[in-house]
């Protein structure tokens, strides 16, 4: 009896694994395209003045992760980032862009802009 509750045991852990890896994978896959660096996509042609790039999660670098975050920015007329809504990637990754893109600062304009940022981490090797 110990013997066969220990084997379906073992069938449930592997069948939780294997379920944990493929959710990793669909979301680590679920960007179709990769970018070298930053990219923004914006209506206006509003400049950015500061930007330092998000720090490299220790997580996301134990784990080998890489892939492409994606963010929507809402920029103040003062050009401060004033709201960030997280568009994709892993999560991870896109957490620590959220968390870098708080600090950057753009042109002052006439009006609130929406800013989608593209942010490619990629391990050095």
């Amino acid at each position: 009896m110990i013997a066969h509750f220990s084997n379906r045991a073992l069938r449930l852990l592997k069948a939780t694994f294997f379920v944990l890896i493929a959710t990793l994978l669909w979301h680590t896959l679920s960007v179709s395209t990769v970018f070298s660096q930053t990219s923004q996509t914006q209506s206006s042609t509003r400049k950015v003045k500061t930007n330092p790039p998000p720090e490299y999660p220790e997580l996301a670098r134990k784990m080998k992760i890489e892939g492409v975050a994606r963010v929507l920015l809402t920029v103040s007329s003062d050009g401060s980032v004033v709201n960030v809504k997280e568009l994709g990637g892993n999560p991870v990754l896109v957490n620590a862009l959220a968390q870098a893109v708080h600090k950057w600062k753009y042109e002052s304009a006439e009006h609130q802009s929406e800013i989608e940022v593209r942010y490619d981490f990629v391990l050095s090797q």
